[in-house]
């Protein structure tokens, strides 16, 4: 072992743990930064420390998900160590040895992790070509993630050095430098022959055999979708012209592969959804007529899909008891599809019931032993969960929500925009940037770049900045979603302020801008701005348009118990009681009983036995009301309120109104 007693106060307990044709790998613990890490031998390095000190400082300075962290460069006796966070779990290669079989999911997902790196390594100035990927260099940690290693082989895009070729993974265009100094200086090594890399090991992990000097795709087709042997075919390609021209291509292939090839088709949307269940029931039936299979069979899956087709209808109307039902006979059916999970996680969040979709996600879906939790539409459900988390507030719950629907898929630039929203909220500004740049990376357009630092500096209340942000969303995207949202941060910003009249003004922008299918939670805040401004003017013209916003709602089949709560509050307000009742019959009859229902009827009777003269008075139903609503309430609820029922009550009983 070499000789380390000079690094001995930084670096203790170093001990070998590998090694190979890279060089000799050592394991020690970093004193200052209290965390592992190991120290590799670089062999072969031309250039002293001194003559690479730009190329040493920007390794130390890349910072992405699947890569090692260098820390720093040692010189010793001569040799040059790289010092990088110790990465715990198995090599692929270790893997493979053990006999290890990996499914497609699983291998799309690594894959995509592995070129979102390539991509970030590509694009730095200068690129950085690893041009030694294989299973030994490919971690597999026990988060489930992959982590690509051995730095110390990287060089930087010159087309003159070659410092790592292994059979069957490295390009033809590698062997041939390798082989021969004549081709030096000729031969180009580009991103190409990462890409080439990538896909000769995805092929072995696939397959369990080493491709060699060319491939057996009938081979990889057997054991993967057609789709997916194209990609690798594609990657592989001798000809490296012929190849994808980038990390970020090949990202998007596989990203692409559900959508191409029946066997891994999962649901990207509401009406993609519709439309492959009725081509998955015409391929039902024809294999059931070909091969005999029971009709009950195809019948289950007709009656599921309808009924999950309902779920989403019932959604968009807004009916969710009836979703709800919908529901519950669907999993009944086919307790291991996942789109009914899919659908009462999006219709929990719609109705902001952010806590139950949370414990809905983490015991319904997480736990379902009858679900494949590697289904891609698993990450889609995590998102949800996610948003909820960020809704109540609590980011570093979301924060790992997102990071274990990382794990799964949920590869879309939206997903990671929302991911750096989060960290930025959570305070982690640095990463919520590097997040975002990622994001952009992936395919982020300019309106979700827009939104997304308009919300990071509404993280950090720079409210100028952020409304400014969300006036570009706003003006740039043809996203009514993300219109939306944007139009909603503004007000939620203005809310901030205490800036009541302005958040009035941006909401009724919204609703002359915004399709109607698109207003649901716009017209919610629209109603609640009218109210706070009818009580701090006086001016009833706010509470007769609310009245008025109140009905669309119930027309457009978005009425909820707090719709018919905020009707009957504002007819009082107007002095409309007769209509106040009515809505409380309304909201009685459609969603029962409790004590906030007999809450507003004591106040309704109590402003009628004020118009009566005092002999007239009868307080009777008022304290009947009354007795009601205190039996249900159970305290629990600080409802103020209720407080003032009580003072109200003490009052009219102190008056001598009650026998």
């Amino acid at each position: 072992m070499p000789d380390f007693s000079q690094i001995a106060s930084t670096y203790t307990g170093i001990q070998k743990i590998g090694e190979g044709s890279g060089g000799i790998v050592y394991k020690a613990y970093h004193e200052r930064l209290k965390i592992p890490v190991v120290l590799k031998e670089v062999k072969h390095m031309g250039k002293t420390l001194a003559t690479s000190r730009q190329e040493v400082d920007i390794l130390k300075n890349l910072k992405h998900p699947y890569l090692p962290q260098v820390y720093d460069f040692l010189e010793l006796d001569g040799s040059i160590y790289t010092v990088m966070s110790f990465i715990p779990g198995k090599s692929f290669q270790t893997l493979l040895d053990e006999g290890q079989h990996f499914s497609q999911a699983e291998l799309i997902i690594w894959a995509r992790q592995l070129l979102s790196a390539l991509h970030y390594l590509h694009t730095q100035t200068p690129p950085i070509i690893h041009s030694d990927i294989k299973p030994a260099n490919l971690m597999l940690t026990p988060q489930g993630n992959i982590c690509l290693i051995d730095f110390n082989i990287s060089f930087f895009l010159d087309g003159k050095t070659l410092l790592g070729y292994t059979h069957g993974y490295s390009s033809p265009e590698q062997k041939r430098v390798a082989m021969s100094r004549e081709h030096k200086g000729v031969e180009t090594i580009d991103v190409k022959t990462d890409i080439y890399s990538v896909g000769a090991t995805f092929y072995h992990l696939a397959t369990g055999t080493k491709m060699g000097d060319a491939g057996d795709f009938a081979l990889l087709s057997q054991c993967t979708s057609e789709a997916f042997s194209r990609v690798i075919e594609k990657a592989t390609s001798k000809n490296k012209n012929t190849r994808y021209a980038s990390a970020l291509k090949m990202f998007a292939a596989l990203g692409n592969i559900r959508k191409q090839d029946q066997r891994y088709r999962h649901l990207t949307s509401q009406h993609h959804f519709i439309q492959t269940m009725l081509v998955l029931v015409m391929a039902v039936s024809i294999v059931v007529v070909g091969y005999g299979f029971h009709s009950l069979q195809l019948e289950r899956t007709q009656s599921y899909n309808l009924l999950v087709e309902s779920q989403m209808t019932n959604r968009e109307n807004g009916q969710y008891d009836a979703e709800n039902t919908n529901y519950l006979q669907a999993i009944a059916l086919k307790p291991e599809s996942i789109e009914a999970y899919y659908q009462h996680a999006c219709a929990l969040y719609e109705q902001e019931k952010y806590q139950e979709c949370i414990d809905f996600v983490n015991y319904d879906v997480n736990q379902n032993e009858k679900l494949d939790l590697t289904n891609p539409r698993v990450a889609d459900i995590g998102y949800i969960q996610a948003n909820s988390y960020f809704e109540l507030g609590d980011y570093e719950h979301a924060i790992t929500a997102y990071e274990k629907l990382f794990t799964i898929g949920g590869f879309y630039a939206s997903y990671y925009r929302d991911y750096a929203i989060t960290l930025a909220y959570a305070g982690n500004l640095e990463k919520a940037n590097d997040v975002l740049a990622q994001a952009i990376d992936y395919g982020l357009t300019d309106d979700s770049v827009y939104f997304a630092k308009g919300e990071i500096s509404a993280s950090q209340n720079m409210r100028d900045d952020a409304l400014k942000n969300f006036e570009l969303c706003i003006e740039e995207t043809e996203d009514t979603d993300l219109k939306a949202r944007a139009y909603l941060m503004s007000a939620k910003l203005y809310e901030r302020f205490n800036e009541n009249a302005k958040i009035r003004e941006i909401l009724l922008e919204a609703k002359d801008v915004l399709p109607m299918s698109s207003q649901l939670m716009i017209l919610q805040k629209l109603i609640q701005a009218d109210i706070d401004l009818g009580d701090t003017t006086g001016q009833t013209s706010y509470y007769e348009e609310a009245v008025t916003l109140s009905e669309s709602l119930i027309s457009q089949k978005w009425a909820t118990r707090t719709t018919y709560n905020n009707l009957a509050i504002l007819h009082q307000k107007l002095g409309q009681l007769d209509e106040a009742e009515a809505s409380l019959e309304t909201m009685k009859d459609l969603y029962g009983e409790d004590y906030n229902l007999y809450k507003r009827y004591a106040f309704i009777e109590l402003d009628r036995q004020a118009l009566k003269e005092n002999l007239e008075r009868d307080y009777a139903q008022f304290a009947a009301y009354y007795e009601k609503a205190m039996a249900l309430y159970d305290g629990n609820n600080e409802d103020a309120e209720m407080a003032l029922l009580q003072t109200q009550y003490a009052q009219v009983q102190e008056g001598g109104w009650l026998s």
